[in-house]
């Protein structure tokens, strides 16, 4: 088993904490009004970028580079698509069946005008994803992320055979890809969804970890401009183009910024949790701030009121994050028993 390294999980802890941020304060900008925007706990912005798109950002880097750290010296087809469904599947399908059949008593019935069939969507965690492309789905609980991860999944080896064995020439089509996205972009769905957008920060984690994988002082200030001249300048062109390279800073910032605070037990211990439960933590996120910020008067509580509700909520996501971690791990562990006991009797 390789070492654990404290690095990812504190910019996917930092990430955690970026995407619960954004939901939270999302219900107040739907509002719409000023009063509103006071609310917000740290504002909806910061580097000069949708402060979603960052954690995304650092979301898509670090699974970059979570998996080419654990595939990087070898990798068997079958076997990492088995580890992916297992480590995906089992769990959203809890959490799924436990929202739908919840929304299915708060409203008294179905709550979806989508055909019977697009449940398939759902079923292969792609409903978030697709609804995005205006098609009906059942879509429930997890993000748009959710179905961008998977498809990051199927293309993995073919890309991490490229960045193995051809890193320039991959790198080159990366950017071809990328660029080429950006300036004749014309597809009837969200451009930061796209995955030759996305591209290059999942590749940039991978690249990190395999050519890299250290950040000195002098890399970090280097990061630390650009994120504040990002700030200053307040450049007016894509957010698409700014999330990419404040992203990729803001990450090579962090992992500096990890080697000194990995000797607090505190931090180190808030980190690694928040990463054991950060995908239990995304499904349910999004469904848990739904629900109790539906139950207060959003315009008339006091900044003082949101922040005790924020922190209500994130005790609450706390709470059923762990209970979706535990029951995922007693319905896999019965699964693959009775599958073996199955296969002994064979």
């Amino acid at each position: 088993m390789k070492k654990r390294i404290f690095a990812p999980d504190f910019v996917r802890a930092i990430a955690v904490i970026l995407i619960i941020l954004t939901h939270y304060n999302a219900r107040y900008l739907w509002l719409g009004t000023e009063i509103a925007y006071k609310k917000m706990i740290l504002g909806i912005t910061t580097f000069n970028i949708y402060i979603g798109g960052l954690g995304v950002s650092l979301f898509l880097i670090i699974s970059g580079y979570a998996l080419m750290y654990t595939y990087g010296e070898k990798i068997r087809i079958w076997n990492f698509y088995q580890k992916r469904f297992w480590s995906l599947y089992p769990m959203f399908w809890i959490a799924y069946l436990v929202a739908f059949l919840h929304q299915f008593y708060c409203y008294k019935g179905m709550v979806h005008a989508a055909p019977l069939r697009n449940l398939f969507f759902s079923v292969i965690g792609i409903d978030g994803y697709l609804s995005n492309a205006h098609i009906s789905t059942f879509y429930v609980l997890g993000e748009w992320f959710l179905g961008f991860i998977i498809m990051f999944y199927m293309i993995f080896p073919a890309l991490r055979w490229g960045i193995m064995k051809y890193p320039q020439i991959t790198g080159t089509i990366i950017l071809v890809l990328y660029g080429t996205s950006i300036l004749y972009y014309d597809l009837d769905f969200p451009q930061n969804m796209f995955l030759f957008v996305r591209l290059p920060e999942l590749a940039f984690g991978m690249y990190f970890q395999r050519y890299i994988d250290k950040v000195n002082w002098k890399a970090a200030v280097i990061s630390m401009f650009v994120l504040l001249a990002n700030v200053v300048i307040a450049p007016a062109y894509s957010q698409d183009i700014q999330t990419t390279y404040v992203g990729i800073s803001f990450f090579l910032l962090l992992v500096y910024i990890s080697r000194h605070v990995k000797e607090s037990y505190i931090i180190v211990s808030i980190c690694r949790t928040l990463c054991k439960y950060s995908y239990s933590i995304f499904l349910v996120h999004h469904y848990i701030i739904a629900y109790f910020m539906g139950k207060f008067d959003l315009n008339n509580i006091t900044v003082l009121e949101s922040w005790i509700l924020f922190l209500l909520i994130c005790c609450v996501i706390g709470v059923f994050a762990r209970l979706l971690y535990l029951s995922n791990e007693y319905v896999c562990r019965r699964i693959k028993l009775s599958w073996k006991i199955k296969g002994d009797k064979s």
